[in-house]
């Protein structure tokens, strides 16, 4: 395993505009991991008045500690315990956008390599000593039509809604998120990277993302990399925030809210 001695290690879990946050970040030992827990379209909260995003991430989370299984078997469970849960709470799960779901990035260091896992939208990059990047488990963005849609006709448009709702429809049709259903496993992505050539890992949740104006079939993280290894964690974070708060009516950035949660690790070796 890595010396922890050798490695610098940033992390920020932060709220966004949203009445809680649904975003969970894990580190222990030699094990790393974000969570973008996905806000129910049902609008209940259920332990603690906890929102099933927050419940979903947060499981996930818990599972992915125990650190005693390959991390796609950890996945695995991580779903098996999030269907658990909500039959213990009586949801419906017939009712697809009511169940708790969450995405997820981990990886776990060893001799030589860094094993990893993805699902969803949370990202895994490793970032080379030249200062190239390569995105673990490149995919296309699923928000892609619904982000066009904001940017031509504004979050507020009913239109906007009834898409999200849709594309919701496509959890693990379309693409992955860890929501208990058995189909989860087919979108799992998950491999090995030698670590004689990687100066940085990046884990982060979208809320991390550089605002665009124009969204894109396959997101492009050359700034949000740079920025990282330029300013900082927090300092990529500030200019995140300060380009959503000059765009508090998502004119100029489409997103789904003025701020994002965040959960974000960087991994410096």
């Amino acid at each position: 395993m890595q010396n922890k001695n050798a490695m610098k290690i940033e992390h920020i879990l932060e709220q966004g505009s949203g009445a809680q946050n649904e975003d969970y970040l894990i580190m222990d030992n030699n094990i790393f991991g974000v969570f973008d827990g996905a806000t129910s379209l049902t609008g209940a909260c259920f332990e603690e008045g906890k929102s099933g995003g927050c419940m979903a991430s947060s499981i996930a989370g818990q599972v992915f500690l125990r650190n005693h299984h390959p991390l796609v078997r950890l996945g695995a469970e991580a779903n098996d315990s999030i269907r658990a849960r909500m039959e213990r709470s009586q949801i419906d799960l017939s009712r697809r956008c009511g169940l708790w779901s969450t995405s997820a990035a981990v990886v776990r260091l060893g001799d030589g390599e860094i094993e990893w896992f993805q699902t969803g939208d949370s990202q895994v990059v490793f970032v080379d000593r030249d200062g190239g990047y390569k995105v673990a488990a490149r995919r296309e963005d699923h928000d892609y039509p619904t982000l066009s849609m904001i940017r031509e006709r504004g979050r507020s448009h009913p239109e906007v809604q009834r898409l999200v709702e849709t594309i919701r429809q496509g959890m693990n049709r379309d693409y992955g998120v860890l929501n208990g259903e058995r189909e989860a496993e087919r979108f799992f992505r998950t491999g090995t990277e030698p670590t004689c050539n990687i100066k940085t890992v990046l884990l982060f949740t979208d809320g991390l993302d550089v605002p665009c104006p124009a969204p894109k079939k396959y997101k492009d993280f050359s700034c949000l990399v740079s920025m990282a290894s330029e300013l900082g964690l927090e300092g990529l974070r500030d200019h995140v925030r300060r380009q959503e708060a000059a765009d508090p009516d998502i004119e100029r950035y489409p997103r789904f809210k003025k701020h994002d949660d965040i959960a974000a690790i960087a991994i410096h070796f």
